[in-house]
């Protein structure tokens, strides 16, 4: 694929593998530089980025985790002050784009997550230079002060809570300052409709997320649908397993880890994975202590990730909030294992129910426990939807296909 030689910003608040939408930004970056494009980082100061000459324009860090007041009163109000300040709109960071933008003279910029330590403020740098923008919409933080929205049945949607009730409820961090600052300022860039009006082309993952972006009162004919793809040549399938199953991602509440653990004590014989880390560890640990077939394997990837994935017999995705496209799910089947997962957002545009996996209500625990039952017992269903899985990232979510379509999309702003 010829490249087109652009100069593009990469806007995101971290410039490190923190989470899904910093590796994919990244990965990007790197396929955009083999074409014979310049890539502009532009994020948050954070001692963990990559190193980058492009890094005396990033923006200060700020805290977004506070310790008790009682530990230094005018000091902790101070910080949590100059965070919100960060999070409603930063001055600094319209300074800091714009020297960027004189010295650089980017072409485009590609905006992905830029809420609390970057600020759409940003927005404004960009449209007064005359620079078009796109963005990824990762999460639902565009059409809620909630990043994810919770699955029926799982949690309150908080999309149209007032200030009042969406601090006292603790949504964000089981903290009322946090939820405040989290509504207040998603609020305040509603009424601006910042990200409407400087936005040109906004890129969704899904059909699913561009369907909310709708109902939220974004423009239909400004989204454009672009699921994310997979390199299948890097990763070779392995339809063979030694009866596991597998789970990858954050040990965090919305990721319904609880509900492998209920149904590894329902059945002994099987064993469970968990790979990865996140604020439940010591919960889930606990609550797996009269479960020896859960195994806590704690961070992998390359190699060792690899060999975890080749002996899964399937991979569990239980999540209870709805995934916006769940990027482990292409993972999985591109080892060629079966998925079964939560029926949220997403996720159906990818698990096709008993075909190359599962479809499973959040909480219904018994239909959990029957689908591992089927892939464990029946090796010939097991067979079909394992290879069903890996023809489906085949055919249906190449990266390739997913790159050009997304150079459609910057030739089209570019015009």
């Amino acid at each position: 694929m010829a490249g087109l030689f652009m100069r593009i910003i990469q806007a995101n608040k971290f410039y490190y593998p923190r989470g899904g939408a910093e590796i994919y930004m990244l990965s990007l970056s790197s396929w955009l530089e083999e074409q014979g494009n310049t890539v502009i980082p532009f994020a948050m100061k954070h001692p963990n980025n990559f190193e980058t000459p492009f890094e005396k324009y990033f923006v200060s860090n700020v805290q977004t985790e506070f310790p008790p007041l009682s530990n230094g009163v005018l000091k902790g109000i101070a910080a949590r002050v100059h965070t919100f300040g960060r999070m409603v709109y930063s001055f600094s960071a319209r300074r800091k784009l714009a020297e960027l933008i004189a010295n650089e003279k980017p072409d485009l910029c590609h905006i992905h997550n830029i809420y609390t330590q970057i600020s759409p403020s940003i927005l404004h740098t960009l449209s007064d230079q005359k620079v078009p923008v796109v963005m990824t919409v990762h999460d639902h933080h565009l059409i809620s002060p909630q990043y994810g929205i919770w699955a029926e049945g799982c949690g309150k949607d908080y999309r149209n809570v007032g200030i009042a009730r969406g601090t006292f409820s603790r949504f964000h961090k089981n903290s009322m300052l946090a939820s405040f600052a989290q509504t207040v300022t998603y609020k305040f860039h509603r009424i601006l409709r910042i990200y409407e009006k400087h936005v040109a082309i906004f890129i969704a993952p899904s059909a699913y997320i561009k369907r909310q972006m709708v109902l939220g009162g974004f423009p239909s004919e400004k989204i454009r649908v672009n699921h994310y793809g997979i390199d299948t040549g890097k990763i070779q399938p392995f339809f063979t397993h030694d009866g596991s199953f597998l789970f990858v991602g954050r040990l965090s509440e919305e990721k319904g880890i609880d509900t492998i653990i209920h149904v590894a004590k329902l059945l002994p014989d099987i064993t469970f994975n968990i790979v990865g880390r996140g604020p439940q560890m010591e919960h889930l640990h606990n609550l797996a202590l009269d479960a020896p077939n859960v195994h806590f394997l704690g961070f992998r990837t390359g190699d060792e990730l690899r060999q975890i994935y080749e002996k899964a017999c399937a991979v569990l995705i239980p999540s209870r909030m709805r995934e916006v496209f769940p990027l482990v799910a292409l993972e999985a089947m591109a080892y060629g294992k079966p998925v079964v997962a939560s029926d949220v957002g997403g996720v159906s545009e990818i698990v096709e129910d008993r075909v190359n996996g599962f479809l499973v209500q959040p909480t219904d625990l018994h239909s959990w426990t029957e689908a591992v039952l089927r892939l464990f017992h029946d090796s010939s269903l097991q067979r079909q939807m394992s290879r069903a899985a890996r023809q489906t990232v085949e055919q249906k979510f190449r990266l390739d296909e997913h790159y050009r379509r997304l150079i459609e999309i910057y030739k089209e702003v570019e015009k």
